[in-house]
């Protein structure tokens, strides 16, 4: 009897760790399926721009000039890498326009695409491969935690088919590297921690303890010049350090605090950077300001935080399959409640079943982050990066605890089949979104008609395409640009007055035209315009004498 029980525990355990591999490899082939099958965005075209070398300031001089440029034209300069232009002047464009972003990923998705091509997928591709780097990363950080092969192995499953990772592994943008880094820094505090708490640290480790602590300035200066959003990563760590050490200057504390100062001091001349350029930020993306308004960002921070986990909806609900919204509305409120419910369960059970300094540590992660976004209005999925991972990690516990230490078999099955449910809506999740050509991470305001708008235009045999604007549209002429023929022409324009329609074309288009600029057609030049493609606001006019 007792061999049989042996024999059943490890027939369990390789199909444990087998049904782990085969949710490993799902979530693989979902970041890397379809990656050029969803419109590239706005922000992913200013990604291509940055690579380029090229800013907007010098695209709108150079081709907002009234002069016709082919599409082909148009994203061979401004979407490739060139001749004319070095990494350097990648980063003089984020530093003059763009200086809330740090130029690290950007510096290296140049290289990238010197190396591979500028082609969709091969941008998104290096977001891919990066975010494979997470499944180490977590579990690493698990074990830091938990000192448990079991709760790392879960939260890497958890994570492998989680629809945030997936989509966010598929964006031509730095968030993955940052939830790398995120990761990894953690794991490398944790660890030079408990090296220098080690009771043998003066004799046999303190060479070690002190390499780790190395490391981990160069990953805090590594995750800044990823994101400035890093800062919070500093910050929660520093705030479970000090209650680590009873808020007392202990040995611990000062060496994080020197740690810290010296990835900063590192920082310092992006900082400069930041603070030369501060009114660019502002009139670009606007300052962070603090709100007393809460209650505004808890309804996008509750379905955000049920949306890591199940997320079916392009516009980014939680879930849509019934016919009235009254039944949408009522499946989407039991969903976002169970789940909810299953996170704070995650989080009680962290606390009532685990030291004070593991429950300490991911609280603080949560909090922190949640807490100051909060304040600042910044709520969003790609901002909330170490409260996503934080929580994350707390559901690979609880199932975890709950599925090891169930005594009633009955019990046991019911948390199985809890993890069976969460684990089949994440993969549902990445398989819907996976065939989509269009999802909320893709900014639906600047790109939702996008496809609809390049069928009309590829539809005619020598169409021009006008439009108007500064720095504004620059983005939005280059994110639908990927989907136009390459020999459809674009007229760019700074102001409506220079626009002066040419012969030759078939068909001439307004594409997300101003009011000026139909007034300037309509009213000055006599030209007839017709709205062709009107879903809310107008996307596409027709021109005509």
């Amino acid at each position: 009897m007792n061999t049989k029980s042996i024999q059943n525990g490890r027939l369990h355990l390789i199909s444990l760790k087998i049904l782990i591999v085969v949710i490993l490899i799902t979530g693989i082939w979902f970041r890397f399926t379809n990656l050029d099958r969803k419109v590239y965005s706005f922000d992913e075209s200013i990604t291509s721009l940055r690579i380029s070398g090229y800013t907007w300031t010098e695209m709108v001089q150079q081709d907002f000039q009234c002069k016709t440029i082919s599409v082909a034209d148009l994203q061979r300069k401004y979407q490739q890498i060139n001749s004319e232009k070095t990494w350097l002047d990648t980063v003089k464009g984020l530093a003059t326009e763009e200086p809330q972003l740090s130029p690290l990923y950007f510096i290296l998705a140049r290289f990238w695409v010197q190396l591979f091509g500028p082609q969709v997928g091969t941008v998104r591709s290096l977001s891919a491969f990066i975010s494979l780097l997470v499944f180490p990363s977590i579990y690493w950080l698990c074990w830091e935690l938990f000192r448990s092969a079991s709760v790392g192995g879960m939260a890497v499953t958890i994570v492998a088919v989680s629809p945030f990772h997936v989509l966010y592994a598929q964006e031509a943008r730095p968030y993955m590297m940052f939830a790398v880094l995120v990761l990894l820094s953690n794991a490398i505090l944790l660890r030079a921690i408990a090296l220098q708490k080690s009771p043998s640290t003066f004799k046999s480790t303190s060479k070690l303890s002190k390499a780790v602590w190395c490391i981990y300035a160069i990953a805090l200066t590594l995750g800044l010049y990823c994101s400035l959003l890093f800062f919070l990563v500093i910050l929660a760590p520093g705030i479970y350090v000090i209650i680590k050490e009873n808020w007392r200057l202990g040995k611990t504390l000062i060496t994080y605090l020197v740690t810290a100062a010296i990835a900063i001091i590192l920082f310092a001349t992006w900082i400069w950077v930041l603070l030369e350029n501060a009114p660019k930020i502002e009139a670009t993306v606007g300052l962070p300001r603090l709100s007393l308004s809460f209650i505004s960002s808890l309804k996008p921070l509750i379905f955000i935080t049920c949306r890591m986990f199940i997320d079916t909806h392009w516009a980014g609900g939680i879930i849509k399959l019934a016919s009235t919204n009254m039944t949408t509305d009522l499946i989407r409120l039991i969903v976002v409640a169970v789940l909810l419910l299953a996170i704070a369960h995650s989080i009680y059970s962290l606390c009532r079943s685990t030291p004070k300094r593991v429950w300490v540590f991911l609280l603080t992660a949560i909090g922190i982050t949640a807490i100051v976004l909060i304040a600042v209005r910044g709520v969003a999925d790609r901002y909330l990066v170490p409260y996503i991972l934080a929580i994350q990690i707390a559901v690979a516990y609880l199932f975890t605890a709950k599925i090891a230490v169930a005594t009633n078999p009955r019990q046991q099955k019911l948390w199985q089949l809890g993890l069976i449910a969460l684990i089949s809506s994440e993969i549902v999740s990445c398989a819907v979104s996976s065939q989509s050509q269009l999802w909320w991470n893709k900014y639906p305001s600047s790109t939702k008609y996008n496809p609809q708008v390049a069928a009309i235009l590829n539809q005619s045999q020598k169409p021009l395409v006008i439009t108007h604007g500064g720095n504004n549209i620059t983005g939005k002429i280059l994110s639908v640009s990927y989907l136009l023929k390459p020999q459809v022409q674009l007229l760019l324009a700074v102001k409506p007055e220079q626009v002066k329609i040419p012969e030759g074309f078939s068909d001439v288009f307004l594409y997300r035209a101003t009011e000026a600029l139909q007034i300037e057609l309509e009213k000055v030049q006599k030209y007839k315009i017709t709205p062709i493609y009107k879903p809310g606001d107008v996307w596409l006019w027709r021109v005509e004498k």
